[in-house]
């Protein structure tokens, strides 16, 4: 497993360290996975989608891909390099894309939608939260023992059943203002600010 990743908002700021980690580093692990005839998983992410030429419920595999970050750039590169090696070497490559992870950890918050889980610390801590995004932006998400759940399901399925390499995982869709006031009910006093900066 390859999990090594600059996500969306630190790759903005950092795309060379970007580029290192999630281009170069992804190669390195597809050419031990085949010099080593190993399974080699590469997680993705919805930052693969981008523009305005897909479909934004339930979005299927194949879809025309034009993201507009480094990050999504990377994930893009990655599903296509692994699925490069899967038809040159035989590689058993699999790959997920995963919609926003919301977790009860606190952690380096560095990803578009990892304002799901940041809120809670922030209001819990300050009684107050920035929110980076617009107040309607719609974003998947998933809790993490269920991305856990779905990783470990798709590791063990039998290869010779799966009908390609890379998969959406689904998630739920929610506003950033549909959280913001789920947590006002149980925080009362607590306030969230909107200030798009596009990460």
């Amino acid at each position: 497993m390859h999990l090594a990743g600059i996500l969306s908002a630190l790759g903005e700021r950092k795309p060379d360290l970007a580029i290192d980690v999630n281009v170069f580093g992804a190669v390195n692990g597809l050419r031990i996975a085949r010099d080593n005839e190993c399974q080699i998983f590469l997680p993705s992410s919805i930052a693969v989608f981008g523009g305005d030429l897909f479909p934004k419920n339930k979005t299927p595999a194949d879809v025309i891909l034009q993201p507009r970050t480094i990050y999504g750039v990377s994930k893009v590169f990655d599903e296509m390099c692994g699925e490069y090696f899967a038809n040159k070497y035989g590689l058993d490559f699999r790959s997920l894309r995963y919609p926003g992870i919301i977790s009860s950890e606190k952690y380096a918050f560095n990803g578009t939608t990892d304002y799901s889980t940041e809120i809670f610390f922030h209001l819990l801590e300050k009684g107050h939260y920035k929110c980076f995004l617009k107040d309607d932006a719609a974003l998947p998400m998933m809790y993490i023992d269920d991305c856990i759940d779905a990783t470990i399901k798709f590791l063990k399925a039998d290869r010779t059943k799966l009908l390609r390499s890379t998969y959406n995982l689904a998630g739920i869709s929610f506003t950033p203002k549909e959280l913001a006031d789920a947590c006002a009910k149980l925080m009362p006093g607590s306030k969230v600010t909107y200030e798009p900066d596009y990460r």
